[in-house]
């Protein structure tokens, strides 16, 4: 059989559009709830608008804009208890997903999860905070495909909410250093091969930085999720138990 070259195939027009629309969204330059005019992207874009309906329909999928029927599509605009619900569905899938992981050894997995890893740190080193981003969504997505196909779908329906959590909202409560710290230190409890660990970890981390981007208390019913804390120095410690209030005590009646 003969052996023919591969085709170098470019970016799609829709794939093109898709990636300028969610730079937009993430930078705020496209706020929650702005209308996506079709006539007026395919204009400033210069495409016809299937491309563009191609490029919003992805979007749509990943949950980063909602389109409403006989009104158009629309940067999704998520109220806090909505962001509340997925950081707990996002923390309870991680914790799974950590388990998977670690229970599956796989060293091709941990090779593309500490390439993802240096990615990070480069960025780190050098202030870009979107090349950061981008590697980190590569560690994710490496370690959900890892998992599951079950999991990883769930995890993709949750991945425009996600993004304006961790590119938008998240940004002013955490260095990016810390976050990769973090992720540094999920990879090394995969590696050491404690599932428990591995589980607790992830899961605690994710409610904890939740909750502190929320500008919200954690309700006493996930409390006992949140088992594990990360130090700055990367060591794994169980969460000392809340400290509880003294009685008050009975008034005394003169005697």
């Amino acid at each position: 059989m003969a052996v023919f070259q591969e085709i170098a195939r470019t970016p799609s027009l829709a794939a093109k559009a898709k990636a300028l629309l969610e730079s937009a969204i993430w930078s705020g330059q496209l706020l929650p709830g702005a209308h996506l005019v079709e006539t007026q992207l395919a204009g400033q874009f210069q495409i016809s608008r299937g491309p563009l309906r191609e490029a919003l329909k992805a979007l749509a999928a990943e949950g980063l804009v909602e389109i409403q029927p006989g009104r158009g599509a629309f940067v999704v605009d998520p109220s806090p208890d909505e962001m509340q619900d997925m950081i707990v569905l996002r923390a309870v899938l991680g914790g799974m997903v950590a388990r998977y992981v670690t229970g599956s050894a796989d060293q091709e997995l941990f090779a593309r999860l500490d390439a993802a890893l240096a990615d990070m740190r480069a960025a780190v080193e050098a202030g870009d905070e979107r090349a950061f981003f981008d590697h980190y969504w590569t560690f994710n997505e490496a370690m959900y495909r890892g998992s599951n196909a079950v999991i990883f779908r769930a995890w993709s329906s949750l991945h425009g909410l996600i993004d304006i959590y961790v590119r938008r909202l998240g940004r002013p409560h955490l260095a990016l250093a810390r976050i990769f710290l973090c992720y540094e230190t999920f990879l090394r409890l995969f590696r050491e091969g404690d599932p428990d660990a591995a589980e607790a970890a992830v899961r605690s981390e994710s409610l904890r930085v939740g909750f502190l981007v929320l500008q919200r208390p954690v309700p006493p019913m996930l409390a006992g999720y949140i088992t594990r804390e990360i130090l700055d120095d990367g060591r794994v410690v169980p969460c000392a138990p809340p400290a509880e209030e003294p009685p008050a005590e009975e008034p005394r009646g003169e005697p």
